[in-house]
């Protein structure tokens, strides 16, 4: 007769049975499900709020380039599908590239209004512009007055 050990009685088998795991992939499932389409809609908000933020930043910070007359020059800020673009001179195409500061943005979000924005030397007056910034199913708008000032 073989003697076994007494504390074996005790010892239990150990891991998951197939519909323990089957439940738990589905409960999983489930979840992921419901959570994905919501966190999905507060990305493309946050994006829009990027975009309306970071033309509104660009926006003063080339007005205040021009009203502290940095390289005595006019001032503005060049909006393309890739990039937002400070830049010195009278137009876009007439600037001196050297002084370009490239700013990356979005092609999700488009922006509809002037593609180029320019602050005049000393008093930061410029022509009324309205942008409409939007992802398709929101829409922001930042409009600028001709004394330059900046609303959304």
């Amino acid at each position: 007769m073989r003697s076994q050990n007494p504390l074996a009685i005790f010892v239990k088998q150990a891991g998951f049975t197939l519909l323990e795991m089957l439940l738990v992939m589905g409960i999983a499932a489930i979840i992921f499900a419901i959570g994905l389409p919501i966190s999905w809609n507060f990305y493309l908000d946050y994006q829009l709020i990027y975009e309306q933020r970071a033309l509104t930043t660009l926006l003063g910070h080339a007005r205040n380039l021009a009203m502290v007359n940095v390289n005595e020059k006019v001032h503005g800020v060049y909006i393309d599908s890739d990039n937002f673009v400070v830049f010195d001179g009278d137009s876009y195409a007439a600037r001196e590239a050297v002084y370009d500061k490239t700013f990356p943005r979005s092609s999700a979000i488009t922006i509809t209004g002037p593609s180029e924005q320019v602050f005049a030397q000393l008093s930061g007056q410029t022509s009324s512009s309205t942008y409409n910034i939007s992802n398709g199913r929101k829409t922001f708008t930042t409009y600028v007055n001709s004394e330059g000032r900046i609303e959304w």
